[in-house]
């Protein structure tokens, strides 16, 4: 069914249970499963400052380890993409870049500033991503 699946990634409880439709669709179709974690967008938080900035970060790698560990137990293949940049282009690329098969993201995810200057993420993606997407509402 899918070869190639990315699921985005902000921490957010949605984003999770993206990641989890994602484990599975990745499990039945035995495709391998990549997760994008985009950090330093210049509308994710409020205050730019370096410190926010190396926070986004650590959090973001903390996320990508902990759900690389999920896979590895579901013998799922998994590679992790952690980028900068603005969330919804960075993932658009990065589908095109892997020729993903299904990119997997969530209704609404941390940036409230962010889907008010820009719109959704999610809206973002399925307006400029000529690839499948699974949007997951929760």
């Amino acid at each position: 069914m899918f070869s190639r699946i990315l699921v985005a990634l902000d921490g957010s409880e949605i984003s999770r249970i993206a990641y989890s439709r994602a484990l599975e669709f990745a499990k039945e179709s035995n495709a391998e499963l990549h997760a994008i974690a985009v950090v330093n967008s210049p509308h994710m938080w409020k205050d730019d400052s370096p410190a926010n900035q190396t926070r986004s970060e650590t959090d973001a790698k903390m996320l990508l380890d902990e759900l690389e560990e999920i896979a590895k137990e579901a013998e799922v293949s998994f590679t992790p993409h952690l980028v900068s940049g603005h969330p919804g282009d960075r993932i658009v690329s990065t589908a095109d870049e892997m020729d993903a098969d299904l990119i997997v993201v969530g209704s609404l995810g941390k940036s409230h500033l962010d889907r008010l200057l820009l719109g959704s993420v999610s809206a973002y993606v399925t307006q400029y991503s000529m690839r499948n997407i699974m949007v997951i509402r929760g």
